[in-house]
């Protein structure tokens, strides 16, 4: 009787916790991303995470988008204040007319300003399964109450193709820009949707240290093959470039920046020399030194002699 009941309680766990997916299709064009809302919320009011899925990349068109996203959102709903968005995108495909071109069905998700709708930029003309929301809105444009007004773009706009990975922000997740991103090359991006090194961070970096390992580091200079450039020569170079020779210029730091290491080996090789030139002109002033010296001394031979 026991493993009766037990089997029961089972089942109806079971039914409870099971979801039931429902389709539909976005409008526009496969070259387009579609603004379509969702309201991820129960009957009795709470909210809670919804799923969109592709099990089959040929459904519709060969290697069109396969996968699944899931979104956690609150809409701003007239400034709740509770507003914020996690994505979990694991979504795939392929442009309609250049195979090697990765085009991801999902764009941009954003929160509604008006409501707690959360609005999602799909691949249009594709045959999509969702659960765990209402679909409020598939006409290809979207518009609310407190002026919030989105429509299909290009799927080449660089603010759409969200990669594979974890995103969060607050009211809008875009291709570039989110609070946070962890996309599956292993990158990393802070205030940035599309990391492409293993950390990116759009804003200030505050840490108590940073470690970095460099190889060459700049004690080359003291070697007795080292070439050191004549005061004369670095004074024509600064003429002619405006910057120290093995210097970038301001021109290429702003248009590429550069490495903390690298900076920090370009510095200490300028030490050095400076070193070596201090060391040098030490040499030419004890020399000068004590040629003084020696002079004073025969002058004072010489007029001691006079007298």
């Amino acid at each position: 009787m026991k493993k009766i009941l037990f089997i029961l309680v089972f089942v109806i766990f079971h039914n409870f916790q099971s979801q039931t997916f429902s389709s539909f299709t976005t409008a526009g064009n496969l070259n387009q991303y579609v603004p379509v809302s969702f309201k991820p919320t129960t009957s009795d009011g709470g909210n809670r995470t919804f799923f969109i899925t592709r099990n089959d990349i040929h459904e519709g068109r060969n290697w069109l988008a396969h996968g699944i996203v899931a979104i956690t959102g609150v809409g701003y709903g007239w400034g709740s204040g509770g507003n914020g968005l996690r994505v979990d995108n694991f979504t795939y495909g392929y442009d309609t007319t250049n195979n090697s071109r990765i085009v991801n069905f999902l764009g941009r998700v954003v929160v509604s300003l008006a409501t707690n709708d959360i609005v999602v930029f799909l691949r249009g003309g594709t045959k999509y399964y969702y659960t765990n929301s209402t679909i409020t809105s598939n006409t290809g444009a979207y518009q609310d109450a407190a002026g919030l007004n989105l429509t299909s773009v290009s799927i080449n706009d660089p603010l759409y193709n969200l990669p594979k990975g974890t995103y969060y922000g607050s009211t809008d997740i875009t291709g570039k820009t989110s609070n946070f991103a962890a996309i599956d090359n292993g990158n990393v991006g802070i205030g940035i949707s599309n990391p492409t090194n293993k950390l990116d961070v759009n804003g200030i970096v505050h840490a108590k240290e940073v470690k970095v390992d460099l190889q060459n580091w700049p004690d080359y200079v003291f070697k007795n093959n080292y070439t050191l450039n004549s005061l004369e020569d670095i004074e024509k170079y600064i003429a002619e470039n405006g910057h120290l020779p093995n210097i970038p210029s301001a021109k290429e730091v702003e248009e590429n920046g550069i490495g903390l290491g690298q900076m920090n080996a370009k510095l200490l090789e300028k030490i050095e020399e400076l070193t070596l030139y201090s060391i040098e002109q030490n040499k030419q002033l004890k020399g000068q030194s004590e040629k003084i010296e020696k002079l004073e001394k025969q002058l004072e031979q010489i007029l001691s002699e006079k007298k």
